[in-house]
């Protein structure tokens, strides 16, 4: 088969700045994708990843400066889907967000609806269709922007760390579909999810070891998961039921707990409400029906706010400050500790998260290391409840399992919740295993 997209000899090193002295990416990397293959791209967190996939499509070093050699040779158009959707989302609903490319490239309106209809039945979200982007889930915002490109209809499709947030079932219907679509696939990841083997054509390691063969566990390990109970929770959840304002969507859980030094990983589909629980438990949204009891007693939404550690699905909702060291220093600095004390704990979670940069600003930082600083800000706070939301993009599942390690030996042994697609990654991980929706 021809080639599609070569790329030779390529390096290219972004612009230094203050406190950041850049690096050079690639060395000369080449390789060739054929015309309707599908490729994964598999490197650790902060090699590159995102850089290609931007320069493949023209972006980078255009918007971002930098020194770029080498040679990239392509025979069709091109589409990505960023590893932070929140970067590509701006219209006020779905059909929107899909309908705005076609209708700028003057396409008749029956051929817009037609395409707007196939994209949406696609990726499975004709129910969203109406929805506003800045109201779903990290998985939904990912189906959209990949309805987009099925609307579109490039010659090559990049995926920049896409399908992990993805639910298991979304991950085999988009790639079936791609897969009989004879699109040239282009998928950046850190993470070697089990379905990959089952539709890639190729495999290019680029950095880290990853072993294709790693078994998912067995149904039996995860049914004994699921059914661990915790004696004397921390945090205890009764017959809560919460509906967003404008929306259909109801949340219904009768009952979920939470032990201390104890590890619960939540799975479920997009959109099944698995956010707006640990919303809820974290004290930033109040159910209109039900209790939560933390310490045995209720105590409303302050009390629960005040005693746990929310990382939300998208880092640069709580970053804000100029360099990654203020982040660190911040919550210390508001619980009144002296300067030697603060300097101490900072330069212990540098050193156990692995921030490499941390006098420089965060919007710098790879969304791999801005994921960890965000871990390492809420584990200096020392809280008694810890929520990792869908960690999975951007960090390998080995930086995984090292923060939750983080967590659980620090002093305040915390209850830990994580939400996951990663099945295998949540029964390494986790005490017990909770089921939201249809899996």
């Amino acid at each position: 088969m021809p080639s599609i997209l070569s790329v030779k000899n390529l390096s290219f090193r972004y612009p230094s700045y203050p406190g950041l002295e850049s690096k050079p990416l690639f060395n000369n990397l080449s390789f060739d994708l054929e015309k309707g293959s599908m490729t994964v791209f598999l490197a650790l967190p902060g090699a590159g990843k995102t850089t290609l996939s931007r320069i493949l499509t023209g972006l980078v070093p255009a918007y971002t400066g930098g020194e770029l050699s080498g040679s990239i040779e392509k025979n069709g158009t091109t589409g990505i889907v960023f590893q932070n959707p929140d970067e590509e989302l701006f219209c006020s609903t779905a059909e929107k967000e899909v309908v705005f490319p076609l209708e700028n490239a003057a396409l008749p309106r029956e051929e817009i609806a037609f395409r707007a209809d196939m994209a949406f039945q696609k990726t499975g979200i004709e129910y969203l269709r109406f929805k506003k982007p800045i109201h779903l889930s990290g998985g939904e915002k990912r189906r959209l922007l990949i309805s987009v490109l099925f609307a579109t209809d490039p010659d090559i499709w990049i995926l920049d760390e896409t399908l992990e947030e993805i639910d298991i079932l979304g991950r085999e219907e988009i790639l079936s579909f791609l897969k009989k679509s004879g699109k040239t696939i282009l998928i950046l990841t850190a993470k070697m999810l089990d379905v990959y083997k089952k539709y890639a054509d190729n495999f290019i390691v680029y950095s880290g070891d990853y072993s294709l063969d790693e078994p998912l566990p067995d149904e039996e390990t995860i049914k004994a998961l699921e059914g661990n109970t915790f004696q004397n929770p921390l945090l205890k959840v009764e017959n809560i039921r919460f509906t967003y304002p404008d929306s259909d969507f109801t949340l219904s859980i009768d009952q979920f707990v939470l032990a201390q030094g104890k590890t619960t990983a939540v799975i479920g589909t997009n959109g099944c409400g698995k956010s707006t629980l640990s919303r809820i438990i974290a004290g930033l949204l109040v159910p209109a029906a039900g209790k939560v009891l933390l310490f045995g007693a209720e105590g409303g939404a302050e009390k629960l706010n005040r005693n746990c550690s929310y990382l939300f699905q998208n880092p640069d909702y709580q970053l804000f400050l100029p360099t990654a060291r203020a982040e660190l220093e911040y919550g210390l600095k508001l619980q009144k500790l002296c300067a030697a004390e603060i300097e101490e704990k900072v330069h212990k979670a540098i050193e156990v998260f692995g921030i490499e940069h941390p006098d420089a600003p965060p919007v710098l930082m790879s969304y791999g290391q801005r994921k960890k600083l965000q871990a390492a800000i809420y584990w200096l706070l020392e809280k008694k409840i810890v929520i990792i939301d869908e960690a999975d993009s951007g960090i390998s599942s080995k930086e995984y399992r090292q923060i939750i390690d983080a967590f659980k030996s620090s002093q305040a042994n915390p209850a830990i919740l994580v939400i996951t697609h990663d099945i295998k990654l949540a029964s390494q991980v986790a005490d017990k295993i909770f089921r939201m929706g249809a899996l």
